[in-house]
């Protein structure tokens, strides 16, 4: 793979049919990072891209030397990874998650908060999980908590409403 940087899209669940296609579920919200994968890598193994279809929000995907439905047996369970030039491009002010996840949190009294461990999709917003010295904090990731992202600093500077942070 051209970058090396590998991000996780999606994780095999099972076979599909007898030719050895397999369900993936994605992890992603569009299916575009799929079609512009020629290879991908499956547990630690990297595969050359056959095909890949969708079917019932599921990517269905055949790669080169997985012909039977016991070889995907064998890889049921395992992330699906793909080089991260295979994303498409972002807009301004819009981040994938994982370049946020391990961003360090400070919020704009000084306090460092702790890093983002994962987020949450809530339907209306992305919620981002610190965890820290204040143990576990989860704050919505909107215009009005995220006062700067500085991926290349490893920093996220917020504003966090009053409740959601226990006093230090």
């Amino acid at each position: 793979m051209a970058s090396e940087k590998l991000v996780v899209i999606g994780k095999v669940l099972k076979p599909f049919g007898v030719r050895g296609e397999f369900k993936v579920q994605p992890f992603t919200r569009t299916f575009e990072v799929f079609l512009r994968s020629e290879m991908l890598v499956v547990g630690e193994v990297c595969y050359v891209t056959r095909g890949i279809r969708f079917h019932k929000g599921s990517a269905l995907v055949s790669l080169e030397g997985v012909d039977t439905p016991e070889r995907v047996k064998e890889l049921a369970g395992c992330l699906v990874k793909t080089d991260e030039q295979n994303l498409p491009p972002k807009e301004e002010d819009e981040y994938y998650w994982h370049e946020l996840i391990g961003l360090s949190v400070h919020a704009i009294d000084g306090r460092g908060l702790g890093a983002i461990s994962g987020l949450i999709e809530t339907g209306a917003n992305d919620v981002i999980e610190i965890h820290g010295q204040y143990g576990e904090i989860l704050l919505p990731f909107t215009e009005q908590v995220i006062v700067e992202v500085n991926p290349d600093e490893g920093t996220i500077l917020v504003d966090p409403p009053d409740g959601l942070v226990p006093d230090g």
